[in-house]
């Protein structure tokens, strides 16, 4: 199993020295998301010898880059905004093959309203996937999409829908097991049953995972905590993971400022075990 992290964990940082500080932490890959990660403007980075560039101070540097994000609210209410949305994530899609970077990630809309409205979200973000799928399949890129139990795609069932429902060849699904718990279901125990129901829905379908800790407060909101300092029960998890999907990058995210050697560390131990 390749150990990454999120590249913007250490802020905005010229791409030759976050290639090297994600290095001499001792990892090998990066997820990255122009916006977040680097100091100017997104725009400056995404011409065709600009990303030739990033891909290779990052081969250089030993550092894979197994996602590249493009945060969008994938099922916006805004017919306006969700076709501009389409047009930013099939740029990054077409970006992506020059960057050598594994798929375009997102997540899918924060979800804070009545359940009944549920499916016409839904039918919405199964409209933006239809049409960067056809993007990826004519450029060859591959697709990430995240469930995230507050969001409009909030189980690994939704995620099976959406996947048979498109049924592209390049729509894969990013795995963040933290981001299908809720409040209520949070034991290790808890924690495998969500860890086999997404494996049995999309387990061949993971092109990469997310790795995180934390706590549920009092009013039921994700607080991150260094690894080994939250819920997650990772010492067990890890070694599940490993039997279906070794081949895959496990990309930490949040790394606790000042913590990412230590981090990395656990990480390798527990892919080891």
């Amino acid at each position: 199993m390749i150990i990454g992290m999120r590249g913007h964990d250490f802020g905005r940082m010229e791409p030759e020295a976050l290639a090297e500080k994600i290095a001499a932490c001792g990892f090998s890959a990066t997820q990255l998301a122009f916006t977040k990660a680097f100091p100017r403007p997104a725009a400056e980075y995404m011409t065709p010898e600009m990303l030739k560039k990033l891909r290779d101070i990052f081969t250089a540097a030993g550092i894979q880059i197994p996602v590249m994000g493009c945060y969008v609210s994938a099922s916006d209410r805004d017919p306006e905004k969700l076709a501009a949305e389409k047009e930013r994530f099939s740029a990054a899609l077409r970006a992506s093959i020059t960057l050598g970077a594994g798929c375009v990630g997102t997540e899918t809309t924060h979800f804070t309203f009545p359940e009944s409205e549920r499916e016409p979200a839904y039918l919405r973000l199964l409209d933006f996937t239809r049409t960067v799928s056809v993007t990826a399949e004519e450029c060859g890129a591959l697709v990430g999409i995240e469930p995230v139990a507050v969001h409009t795609l909030n189980t690994p069932e939704l995620a099976g829908r959406l996947l048979s429902e498109v049924n592209s060849p390049n729509l894969r699904i990013i795995l963040d097991l933290c981001n299908l718990l809720t409040p209520d279901k949070t034991s290790p125990e808890a924690q495998m049953e969500m860890l086999e129901r997404a494996l049995s829905v999309f387990g061949d379908k993971v092109c990469a995972l997310h790795i995180k800790d934390g706590v549920f407060n009092a009013e039921g909101h994700w607080e991150n905590r260094p690894l080994g300092e939250g819920i997650m029960d990772w010492a067990r998890l890890f070694p599940r993971l490993r039997e279906t999907l070794d081949h895959l990058c496990a990309l930490r995210e949040d790394v606790w400022p000042g913590n990412a050697e230590t981090e990395c560390r656990m990480m390798k131990e527990w892919a080891s075990i």
